[in-house]
């Protein structure tokens, strides 16, 4: 077999857009994989999937020498998460702290076995530039199975890396690593008082008015021959050390 490169990465971003207790539109970003290991096996057998709540948001698998895209809403660079969050037909609108269901699990959608990686950030966004004055904590991802899920060291207020124990086999889907989300409805007392002398008012200014809450799944995974360096070479990080292998 030739030498082939086979780090693979899904990439899925969703955005919310918060206004208020308003919900507005979703979008999605690009699909991409890394290129940086090198090992003796068959490409063409590799792959992997998002799903939530039990339905691909978005896939990719090597077949017939070539990357192959699925998505769940058509498009060829990604798939839209918490698309079904609130009941738009009805003109329900989003409840500050109130949990919605968030079920992420990964499935393993090629022939060979692998190990995966997943990487969740939460940010907030106004105008395309990130608003640092609210914690991204306000966006509560409930993550679980921590047993199945071990954290990584590139963990941050932002961003939480977390890795599954041991080999996700061909067909296998994992146990999930998030269950619900929430926005905390502290991000409501988050204000600040403007007094206009002239006119005799005072205005109460929200932080995040007109504010986006983004979430982002970034899943990648590698092959299990000569698991422990490709685990370093794609991540960087011991494997055993950790207690992935």
């Amino acid at each position: 077999m030739a030498k082939k490169r086979v780090t693979y990465a899904l990439l899925v971003l969703a955005v919310i857009l918060l206004a208020g207790s308003a919900i507005g539109s979703t979008r999605a970003a690009i699909t991409y994989y890394s290129d940086n290991y090198t090992a003796e096996i068959t490409v063409s057998q590799i792959g992997v999937s998002l799903l939530e709540n039990g339905e691909v948001v978005s896939s990719r698998n090597y077949d017939d020498n070539e990357w192959k895209m699925n998505s769940n809403n058509g498009s060829t660079v990604g798939g839209a998460l918490l698309q079904n969050m609130l009941d738009a037909e009805n003109g329900e609108k989003l409840a500050l702290n109130r949990k919605y269901d968030e079920k992420l699990t990964v499935r393993n959608s090629g022939s060979i076995d692998e190990y995966v990686r997943v990487r969740v950030y939460r940010y907030w966004m106004k105008d395309g530039k990130k608003v640092t004055s609210l914690s991204p904590d306000l966006i509560d991802l409930n993550l679980v199975n921590q047993g199945v899920w071990v954290e990584g060291p590139a963990a941050s207020a932002e961003c939480v890396e977390l890795f599954h124990k041991g080999i996700l086999s061909s067909g296998e889907e994992s146990a999930a690593f998030a269950d619900t989300i929430r926005i905390d409805g502290k991000v409501a007392s988050e204000a600040r008082t403007e007094v206009d002398e002239s006119a005799g008012t005072v205005t109460t200014v929200y932080k995040y008015d007109g504010v986006e809450f983004h979430v982002d799944v970034e899943v990648d995974a590698v092959q299990t021959h000569n698991a422990r360096d490709a685990i370093k070479s794609a991540w960087g990080v011991d494997a055993e050390s950790l207690g992935i292998l």
